[in-house]
């Protein structure tokens, strides 16, 4: 480093005979800068700079007095020094804003005011004045003041949102409506409440108003229209009127968030969700949070509706805290989607009770719930993993999920994962093996088997008769008939009596009938015969008692013989003898 003495040598152009007068407005100097090394006493000197004493005076810094403020503008008072001022400068911005706005030139003398219109209600502002003497440089900025505009009337209406809460086993129906609340230019003030009418079109008279300083309203109806009218208010009035006609004899189909979960940074709470997008076209997600000690401190976030994952801001250690989610399509809403958490665990849920609920040859079905508890550790997420690649991610809304396209007769392990910030550690797990065939596909075999084998035995049993009956037809034993025993017996023998039928008595003959039928009975004792028409022609039987007829067996019943007709000309029949042979005797 080089030590080096600095002059600065001036002289005046003109000459000049009174030494205090070298120094006024209008003096003109030629300036020259001379150093000297301390080391090697070697002097240098610049180059010769002409200087105006107008050009470097600088007028004094002026003092802002005093600031009156409206809810559109604010009155500035200053003054300046003795020194003759001829125009000065205002300077002005809204609290955490960057950009100054300035003023024009304003005309001013020792003291002066001017008044700053159109500005924001309800709004901080800092401002700063800066003089000029109409020669030389302009003064410094004064120091900054801070003024706050006053209130005005809300300049909008609330952003009204709704839904209808049914409890179908009381009946009682819940009219939810949720509202956003105004930005700081539409609030002009600090919004002290908001009032809520409600009333049946159909009965007017019924109307009810409530005030809340919340931004939703739980309000009971009936199944009817009705007429619902929110507004905001400050200490200098109220918003104008958001209205809407509701039908709460329905429910509109808009769908609540799924797969919500809350995972903490160790500083904040972080949540996200999934949504599934149907024909409504969600425009944005309300956000509500509360501590499970204070529920009257209700805190609100809106986000679009392309945004699932937000920061909450605000949470306080050794909190729990109550989180719903709603989504938003215009003027409609949907039901809530709850969940608790700490910044210490996160989400404080657990899944519990992991268990098989089916099992086939290609597809396995799982089963969990979840219960509120705290974690021995912060879960970011919990994930369902299958061996191999598959693994989903699991949330407080799935209780089962299906694996498919599995191997027949193939071991599997399924296992429920956690991933913390630290790593990874599992939560349950289970071993499972596929079935080799499912119930579906046995009766997919079985069933056309035993249709076929009943099919193949109706068949058979039905060709057996028809063949029987034509092919092998059956033919009578004579040993389980009267006659045929009474023909067989080997011991009967022919005596010398004549035996004479006469058929012309015993028989009711029918000239259209073809065939006769008589009864042969080995009894001696004989009975009148008796006769009956059947559909076949007319038969011949005996009556017996009730003992005989109980003690009958098969083979003793009577039996009905057909006979041809017998010509006139048949004569009689003796036993042992052909008809026109004549007796020896």
């Amino acid at each position: 480093m080089i030590n080096m003495l600095m002059w600065f040598l001036y002289c005046r152009v003109q000459d000049f005979i009174y030494c205090p007068a070298i120094l006024n407005i209008y003096s003109t100097f030629n300036l020259t800068i001379k150093s000297k090394s301390v080391i090697s006493q070697k002097e240098q000197f610049s180059d010769i700079y002409p200087l105006n004493i107008t050009d470097i005076i600088q007028a004094p810094r002026p003092l802002i007095t005093s600031v009156n403020a409206t809810d559109s503008s604010i009155s500035v008072t200053w003054t300046s020094a003795t020194t003759p001022i001829t125009k000065c400068k205002i300077r002005y911005k809204r609290l955490n804003t960057e950009s100054w706005t300035e003023t024009a030139d304003l005309v001013s003398s020792v003291e002066s005011q001017f008044v700053i219109e159109g500005l924001q209600s309800f709004s901080v502002f800092d401002l700063s004045v800066s003089c000029f003497h109409g020669f030389g440089r302009w003064s410094d900025w004064s120091e900054e003041t801070r003024v706050k505009t006053t209130e005005s009337l809300p300049s909008a209406a609330l952003s009204l949102s709704y839904y209808v809460d049914s409890d179908e086993n009381s009946g009682i129906r819940r009219l939810v409506l949720l509202w956003k609340a105004l930005d700081v230019t539409d609030a002009r003030g600090l919004i002290r409440g908001y009032e809520v009418s409600y009333k049946p079109i159909t009965q007017p008279s019924l109307k009810k108003t409530i005030h809340t300083s919340h931004l939703k309203a739980v309000v009971l109806v009936r199944s009817e229209e009705y007429e619902v009218s929110v507004c905001a208010y400050n200490s200098a009035g109220r918003s104008p009127d958001r209205r809407l006609t509701v039908d709460a004899s329905r429910t509109h189909d808009v769908p609540a968030v799924r797969s919500l979960w809350v995972y903490s940074d160790g500083s904040s709470l972080w949540i996200r969700w999934e949504y599934e997008f149907t024909a409504v076209n969600i425009s944005e997600f309300a956000i509500e949070w509360s501590s499970a000690t204070d529920g009257e401190h209700r805190r609100w976030e809106r986000v679009d509706g392309s945004t699932f994952t937000v920061r909450l801001p605000g949470i306080e250690a050794q909190q729990t805290y109550n989180i719903s989610v709603f989504p938003i399509c215009g003027s409609l809403a949907g039901p809530p989607n709850n969940i608790s958490a700490d910044l210490q665990h996160g989400a404080l849920l657990d899944p519990v009770g992991f268990g098989l609920l089916n099992v086939s040859s290609s597809s396995v079905a799982l089963r969990w719930s979840w219960k509120e508890a705290k974690p021995g550790v912060c879960v970011l997420q919990y994930r369902l993993v299958l061996t191999g690649p598959d693994q989903i991610q699991i949330f407080p809304d799935k209780q089962q999920h299906s694996f498919l396209y599995l191997h027949p007769n193939t071991k599997y392990s399924v296992h429920i994962h956690g991933e913390t910030r630290d790593g990874n550690f599992t939560k349950a797990s289970l071993d499972i093996t596929t079935l080799l065939l499912d119930y579906e596909e046995m009766m997919r075999f079985a069933v056309p088997a035993v249709l076929l084998l009943l099919i193949f035995g109706i068949f058979s049993v039905l060709s057996r008769t028809v063949c029987r009956e034509y092919l092998f037809p059956i033919i009578a034993n004579p040993r389980y008939s009267l006659i045929g025993r009474w023909l067989l017996n080997p011991h009967l023998q022919g005596s010398d009596k004549i035996c004479v039928l006469k058929l012309d008595g015993l028989f009711l003959m029918d000239q259209q009938m073809e065939k006769s039928v008589f009864v042969v009975s080995d009894h001696e004792d004989e009975v009148p015969l008796k006769t009956s028409e059947t559909a076949e022609g007319t038969a011949l039987w005996k009556p017996c008692s009730d003992d005989e007829e109980s003690a009958l067996t098969p083979s003793s019943l009577p039996e009905y013989v057909d006979l041809p007709f017998l010509p006139d000309s048949s004569g009689y029949v003796q036993t042992g003898q052909i008809p026109g042979e004549r007796n020896s005797d």
